[in-house]
């Protein structure tokens, strides 16, 4: 059994969940293929449109919403005909054969679109979405399996157009590292951190979005004595460097890392932007969140929807972080309470594995017929 997944190079997000879904085939013994849809364009394209959003996501934060809000007004025709010009390529590489097709943006369900609108015969095909609503354009894909985020969004994603029979109330799916991380001692541990206080971790996506260096020394000022702060930067050179000459032992400061499951099983309580796979993570471990509105658009989305659904608090800015903090540092309660509702928002199978489960039943099912 063979899977195309195909991914976009417009954060670490979308490639993290593809990997996570690989995780799952592999344990499965099925085979898998990762790909850049955009490459399929062009890897011109591709370099090109993967560092613009790097750099307004990062820098242009409120262009980048208002970005985000015309697609949801407006047709994203335009973006429709230029995904569409990646469809030759990627026909011919489906012709390496493959049993099914997994998108996990809506570039490459675009993609697979324009091959079904031209009669192109097509392996069961499915689209993963990635953020808890329904993004721009994901209404008028043509696929056979759509996959959600929660049972609660099903009605959102069909006045968008997406069929109810279609689709498969799964989970974002998250690497296997999550749910097999150690204790919160163990961890520390392992990350050579200290052991005698309460940790608070402040990380806002791969890429560090936001004003996080003035955030991070306000806060740091407003904790409990008996807490400390570790800030993850992420690929934010400029905040990185920024924040290093004001290291100590209440102020911990991170480039880029690769053992997120780690920092996350170690900490007392997340402060993030609500991305919708690192808030993904955090639930998986069941940390309580504070959420910075740090980028309009798709993640205004996911602000409201998880803080209605009550595993995190939310703030609309830097200002209002510390006071939310120290509420919940305060008060066991409210933490618990987080808690709580993450374990009723999770119920049932890891998402990879559902997804995993569904993409190779469709497989079988098409190779019968």
């Amino acid at each position: 059994m063979r899977v195309l997944i195909l991914s976009a190079n417009t954060g670490a997000g979308h490639n993290s969940t593809a990997g996570a879904i690989a995780e799952a085939l592999e344990k499965k013994g099925a085979e898998y293929e990762i790909v850049d849809a955009l490459a399929f364009i062009s890897e011109k394209v591709s370099d090109f449109i993967s560092k613009g959003h790097s750099y307004v996501y990062q820098k242009l934060p409120r262009l980048f919403g208002l970005g985000y809000r015309f697609e949801e007004r407006h047709s994203v025709r335009f973006i429709y005909e230029q995904c569409a010009k990646g469809a030759p390529a990627l026909q011919k590489k489906l012709e390496e054969g493959y049993d099914a097709l997994l998108c996990v943006h809506a570039f490459a369900g675009m993609m697979v679109t324009e091959l079904r609108r031209r009669g192109v015969s097509l392996p069961p095909t499915a689209f993963l979405a990635t953020d808890y609503t329904c993004s721009p354009g994901v209404g008028q894909l043509e696929m056979d399996r759509f996959y959600i985020p929660h049972p609660a969004l099903t009605g959102e994603f069909v006045r968008n157009g997406v069929p109810r029979g279609r689709i498969s109330s799964t989970g974002i799916p998250v690497r296997s590292a999550f749910f097999e991380a150690p204790e919160r001692e163990e961890a520390r541990r392992l990350l050579g951190l200290r052991e005698d206080a309460r940790m608070v971790l402040l990380s806002c996506g791969s890429m560090g979005c936001g004003r996080m260096e003035k955030g991070a020394l306000a806060l740091v000022e407003a904790l409990p004595s008996d807490a400390f702060l570790a800030v993850i930067c992420g690929s934010n050179k400029k905040t990185y460097e920024a924040l290093l000459p004001y290291a100590s032992e209440r102020l911990l400061v991170i480039g880029f890392t690769d053992r997120m499951p780690l920092y996350l099983s170690a900490t007392d309580l997340y402060i993030t932007k609500p991305g919708g796979l690192s808030t993904s993570e955090a639930i998986a471990l069941r940390r309580p969140m504070v959420f910075i509105d740090a980028v309009p658009g798709c993640e205004t989305r996911n602000f409201d929807f998880l803080t209605r659904s009550g595993v995190a608090i939310g703030t609309k800015n830097w200002k209002q972080v510390a006071s939310a903090v120290n509420r919940v540092m305060s008060r066991e309660e409210l933490a618990g309470r987080q808690t709580a509702s993450m374990e009723r928002f999770s119920e049932g199978r890891p998402a990879a594995e559902a997804i995993c489960e569904s993409l190779l039943s469709m497989a079988q099912t098409a190779n019968r017929e």
